[in-house]
């Protein structure tokens, strides 16, 4: 007979699969969870669905309270602005660090990337799109070797995921306008113009800012 999981790995599966579950939105903001339901669903115990959950609160993805149960936490514009704040400090320091310093491989990595970009808006898939989109920053951070942004940067991307897929199709300007500017901070990268790169972040990260915070798309 199998020995089943140690209790930490059994906590770990429960905790990034919800997670997993909420950014990608099969969770929508407003959902009630059981912990029970949740057990059932995953095939384990209570416990480490209850130690996950309270992981998730901590991180802002769940609300847990004794009136209302547990339920699944949107994003204020609030917490937009703080979000996008966030990463342009990150971000922007990150560019200018690692401006002109990219080996062969990572500046071939980011030339892929934009390739893939640019075929993706061509065939309009804007859903690998969406995920280029996140490889490239994610790519820019990791060349630093800084565990502790990687972990930040993982967190910001799924508490913003499922905004951004409810504003992804309804501007069919902004996928095009989104690729050049991702074009424009890689040149300013490879090319060694790290505050350029950083001017050029912060522009990038405020106009997505705005596209989500439009009155009319962020009160779907």
């Amino acid at each position: 007979m199998a020995t089943p999981p140690a209790p930490s790995r059994l906590q770990s599966r429960a905790y990034s699969e919800l997670r997993r579950l909420i950014a990608s939105g099969e969770f929508p903001p407003g959902t009630f969870l059981s912990e029970r339901q949740l057990a059932a669903q995953f095939g384990m115990s209570k416990t480490p669905i209850h130690v996950a959950l309270e992981r998730l609160e901590a991180e802002g993805f769940v609300t847990i309270s004794a009136q209302q149960g547990i339920v699944v936490r949107g994003m204020s514009v609030e917490d937009i602005v703080d979000h996008y704040e966030l990463r342009e400090a990150i971000e922007c320091w990150v560019v200018r660090r690692i401006a002109g310093k990219l080996n062969a491989e990572q500046q071939a990595q980011l030339r892929e990337n934009i390739a893939r970009q640019e075929a993706a808006l061509k065939e309009w898939d804007l859903n690998s799109l969406m995920h280029l989109d996140e490889q490239m920053h994610f790519l820019l951070c990791s060349y630093l070797n800084n565990k502790e942004i990687i972990t930040t940067m993982e967190r910001l991307r799924d508490k913003i995921h499922q905004v951004i897929l409810r504003v992804t199709d309804t501007d069919s300007r902004r996928p095009a306008e989104s690729v050049a500017e991702h074009v424009a901070i890689i040149n300013a990268v490879l090319d060694g113009e790290g505050p350029r790169a950083a001017d050029l972040i912060v522009e990038h990260l405020e106009a997505g800012k705005r596209r989500i915070l439009n009155p009319e798309r962020f009160a779907r």
